[in-house]
This record gives C-alpha cells, structure tokens and sequence, in this order.
C-alpha cells in the first residue's frame, strides 16, 4: 500500500499508457501494412548506394532513410503493391508489402516508442499530480490519434520525421532540465552518456529530411551564450557536443550540395511559381547573374540549370531576407493550407476501427487553427521573460528549450513552406505538426509552475 500511495500517479500514467497502446496496436490494423506514394522509388533507389561511401550522404536522399530503405532496395524481391496518389485522385488499401512491411514496423515501433517516450519524460519533469497525468495523456494522444499514426503506413519521411523527434524532444527535456540544475553539469558518468545519446539521435534525426539540417544553426547559437557561464565553460562534455554538432551540420551541407537535392528540382519549382512570373522580382535574381529570359522553357535551358545550381540557393535566400513583406502576404494568403487537419491522403482508413472517434479527439489535441501560431509565439517569450525575472535554473532551463524548440519548429516550417511548392502539403506538415506538439510541451510547466505557487500561497494561510 505504501509503494502506491507514493507511485500513484505513475502508476496511473501507466495505466493510461496501457489503454493507449492497445488502441494503437490494434485498432489501426495491421501494424505491417503500407502503401507508397511518388517519392518511395527515390528513396528505394538512393538506399542502394554503399554503407561507407559519400553517395550515402551526398545521394538523392539522406543517410537515416537511406539506411532504413536498405531493407528494401532488392527491385525483384520487394515489389510496390500498393500506391496512393492522391494527386489524381486515387487513394489505395494498404498491403502488407514484401519488405516493405518491416519498414512500416519499425515505423510503427518507433511512433508508439516515441510518443509514450516523450509523455512519460515530460511528465518526470513536472511536479503537480494532476498536471503531470494531464501531460502524459495529451502527448499520447497527440501521437496515437490518426492525424499522425496513419502517417507511419506511408512509405516516407514524414512518420520518422515526427516519431524521431518526439524521442529527441524527450532526450532534450531531460538533458537539459539535469544541466541546468547542476552545478557542474554534465560531469557525471550518467550526463556524459544521456548527452552523447543525444547528440548521436540528434544526428540521425537531421539525416531523415534536409530541412532538418537548419535545426544545428539554431541550436549552435543558443548553445554558445552558455559558455558565459562558468559552470557551463568548465563542461567540456558540451564542447564536444557543439563540434559534433558542427561536424554534421557541414556534412549536410556538403552533401546537399554535392547532390543538387535541394536546388534542382525543389528550388527551382518555388522559383517557377514566386519569382519567374514577376519582372520585378526577376531583376532582383539578375544582380545575382540570373541568365536572361529568351524563350518559353528557358527554366530548362542548360544555362539556366547551371545558374541554379551554383547561385539560386544565394539568390533565394537574399531575396526572402530582403522582402518581408512578400514573406508575410504569402503566409497569410496560405493560411488555410497552415491549418490543415493534414490527415494522409494516400490510402482508404476504412479498416481502422472506430476512425471517427479517433479524429474527433485528434481535432482536441491536434487542433487546426491559425491560434496555435500566435500561442507558440507567446509561450517562448512568456518563458524568456519569467527566466530573466526569477533567474532560477529550473525556470531558466525551460526557457532555452522552450526558446530552442521553437527556433527549430519555425525554422523548418519556414524553409520547408518556401523552398519546395510541389508537395508542399506534404512537406510542411511535419512542421506544423512540431509547432502543434509546441504549445502540449510548453503549455505544462506553466500550468505546474502556477499551481505550485498556489499551493504554497495556501499553505502559507
């Protein structure tokens, strides 16, 4: 009886974790059925490339896919069967796909992982009963509602892309959270090996999309104020970790260059549709020695193909830095694609039993409103101002990762929404879907923080 009266809540947390692992191992079906759709040939193809070569980097695809895509890059042995393309209208039925089904397991595993990971540790984080069991259960359900579990029978990046960060962000809550409450942080033996763990998942979760990679930039500069700090300068741990960090952002970088992945096709699609068809716009690009225009399909003239590959990304990115306006209007004239529900397309749900139930609680904690920009904005500076008032390591470790997340949430939805407008559906939604999980992660120590200091007002009476 004594060891209940001091779990209870985690054993509560237990229980619901339960309930929610037997909805979303079974009620969704088959955990080895998938389907395809118009990019899976890409990453089957670039998987073939060797393990320890630079074609596995410097492919068409990344490293974590083309790792995981390897289980199924055998053309005879590992037919498609089942193909959703919703572009013209015709979704599939999922088939349990020869190779392709461990695939859509590891997905799976890694999505129910993932999510009742990142519950559970934030959850260790917070101290208010009621809050704590509030948290665990919004994050599960976040993740186990068909906004998001449906994604993981999708045969591309978008399941691992979320999946992986919500171990990641779990990974993050408690390394940081431990640092910024120590006074020599990351000197024991556990903070060294929960920071390398970090730091390697950190890696392989950059390696699943190339707008993952904008994620080290932010980090790097919010890390580097840290080392004003004494206990921070003296933790060598966290300069290893900075340089690796720095390692894998200029592989990336030299990888997407050497491929071309990121220029020749997506870039140049946003170009056709925002700049081409605007003089105005069209001499901005001629200061960066934009190749006249002298025919209809000049986009597909060898001259222009060589001036984008060598200067758009440069053009592009001066272009959007220098016209906040035109940056602004485009996202508000979006709005509505922002707020999509971003249920997949590509395959016919009937069998998931008791679907609509399930979306209508995905509408509850997956919310399709342009509120949830503004929320997310307010959260982090609500944090960075509470920190710089009450300066307390706990408050102040919040506050960087909640200023960090969100950094890393607007950075990929930014350049994911305006660096590729084919698929841009597609594209965006693992962004959107962070800044989603946003407001659940941040909104909780608030919530604890304001209870906290309630109970003590009252026990003060």
């Amino acid at each position: 009886m004594k060891f209940i009266r001091t779990n209870y809540v985690s054993l509560i947390i237990l229980l619901v974790f339960a309930a929610g692992f037997y909805v979303r191992a079974t009620w969704y079906g088959d955990l080895r059925l998938s389907t395809a759709n118009a990019e899976t040939d890409s990453y089957i193809s670039a998987s073939r490339a060797p393990l320890f070569s630079w074609r596995i980097f410097a492919g068409q695809r990344l490293f974590t896919t083309n790792l995981i895509f390897k289980m199924a890059n055998d053309a005879a042995n590992c037919p498609i069967t089942s193909y959703g393309k919703p572009g013209i209208g015709e979704e599939s039925e999922r088939a349990a796909q020869p190779c392709f089904d461990r695939i859509a397991l590891l997905q799976n595993y890694l999505s129910i992982f993932g999510w009742l990971f990142l519950g559970w540790m934030l959850a260790r984080q917070l101290r208010n009963p009621f809050v704590k069991i509030f948290a665990a259960t919004s994050i599960m359900l976040f993740g186990f509602t068909p906004q998001i579990a449906e994604w993981d029978s999708v045969l591309s990046p978008e399941s691992l892309s979320l999946s992986m960060f919500a171990i990641l962000l779990g990974l993050a809550l408690e390394v940081v959270l431990r640092a910024a409450s120590s006074e020599k942080p990351f000197a024991s033996r556990a903070d060294k090996i929960l920071l390398a763990v970090l730091v390697v998942w950190y890696a392989l979760w950059v390696f699943v999309r190339d707008v993952h990679l904008y994620a080290i930039p932010v980090t790097l500069v919010l890390i580097f104020p840290l080392f004003f700090l004494k206990k921070f300068r003296k933790a060598r741990p966290l300069y290893y970790a900075s340089a690796s960090l720095l390692v894998f952002f200029i592989v990336g970088y030299l990888s997407a260059r050497d491929s071309l992945r990121a220029t020749r096709f997506p870039l140049m699609n946003s170009l056709d549709v925002y700049i081409l068809p605007y003089p105005s716009r069209v001499e901005f690009f001629k200061k960066f020695d934009m190749p006249e225009k002298e025919a209809p399909d000049y986009k597909d003239a060898p001259i222009y193909q060589a001036w984008a590959d060598e200067h758009a990304a440069k053009a592009y990115a001066a272009f959007l830095i220098t016209h906040p306006g035109f940056v602004v209007t485009t996202l508000w004239e979006n709005m509505e694609l922002l707020t999509s529900d971003f249920s997949q397309p590509y395959f016919i749900a009937d069998e998931v039993k008791n679907r609509k139930t399930l979306l209508t609680v995905g509408e509850m904690v997956n919310p399709d409103t342009g509120a949830v920009y503004l929320l997310t904005l307010i959260i982090p500076l609500a944090f960075f101002f509470q920190a710089a008032q009450h300066r307390t390591p706990h408050l102040s470790g919040w506050a960087w990762l909640a200023i960090c997340i969100y950094g890393i949430s607007a950075a990929t939805l930014f350049i994911s929404f305006f660096g590729d407008i084919a698929g841009i559906r597609r594209h965006i939604q693992p962004s959107v879907e962070m800044i989603r999980l946003y407001m659940w992660i941040f909104l909780a120590p608030f919530f604890d923080l304001d209870l906290e200091k309630t109970e003590i007002i009252n026990n003060g009476q």
